[in-house]
């Protein structure tokens, strides 16, 4: 009798264990099925959250200018104190081509920190006009500022032109920074001489902003104010192709 009750016994630990087992292995069955559906359902999420950008159009522009901010690393071009020409010329060209793309003009800076296109000057000016043809550009437009140490009571911007067919743009530039009247337009000036218009393959200004000493100062070394510049730079390049 003790046996037979202890056979039953074993027989109820067995299936006590049994059903333990196949137990967890439905729970682990479970918790396999809910981390995949719970998984599915994220990824769906994170496809729905993509594709949207995957069906964004490309901006359609109506030209590309490239944009030329003078000087740059090793070569700070004009400079009083701590204010540099490769600064101010940054800034402006910044805000140019803030500007440009608003109006649906691709603007291509030649750099778009402090650096240099190379440790050889001829070959930097050269790198900055070959972005033109690279990349099929309407206008180059080159940015920089005066400086004349002989004397601190000259000032005013001015506006070299490549030929004939730059002289338009030039205009219409020179007439949007009077506007601004912080300095007065010395008009525009022969610009064969400069290797980035000379070289260049198509219809190139550079600007000179103003003079670094004397009364254009101020409003060289204020970047707001720069911006006003670069935004008038910008005007007067979008008047010539709209």
């Amino acid at each position: 009798m003790a046996a037979k009750k202890k056979k039953k016994l074993k027989l109820r630990v067995d299936r006590v264990i049994i059903a333990a087992v196949a137990c967890l292995i439905i729970l682990f069955g479970l918790y396999k099925g809910i981390s995949f559906a719970v998984s599915h359902v994220m990824s769906l999420f994170e496809t729905e959250a993509i594709t949207p950008q995957k069906n964004d159009k490309p901006k359609n522009y109506k030209a590309t200018v490239i944009v030329d901010p003078g000087h740059g690393g090793y070569d700070v071009g004009a400079n009083i104190g701590e204010l540099y020409e490769k600064d101010i010329s940054l800034t402006t060209a910044k805000a140019v081509a803030k500007e440009l793309d608003k109006a649906d003009i691709k603007a291509i800076l030649t750099r778009n920190k402090d650096e240099a296109l190379h440790d050889n000057k001829i070959t930097d000016l050269k790198l900055r006009c070959d972005m033109s043809k690279e990349n099929q550009a309407k206008y180059f437009v080159s940015i920089h500022v005066n400086d004349y140490d002989k004397t601190t009571n000259i000032s005013g911007f001015e506006i070299y032109t490549k030929n004939k067919a730059s002289e338009a743009l030039a205009t219409s530039i020179g007439n949007h920074i009077e506007k601004l009247n912080y300095s007065k337009n010395r008009g525009m000036q022969d610009g064969n001489s400069l290797a980035v218009l000379r070289d260049n393959s198509v219809s190139s200004v550079l600007i000179e902003l103003g003079y670094i000493r004397g009364k254009d100062f101020d409003y060289l070394n204020d970047n707001q104010k720069l911006e006003k510049i670069g935004q008038a730079i910008a005007q007067g390049i979008i008047e010539n192709i709209n």
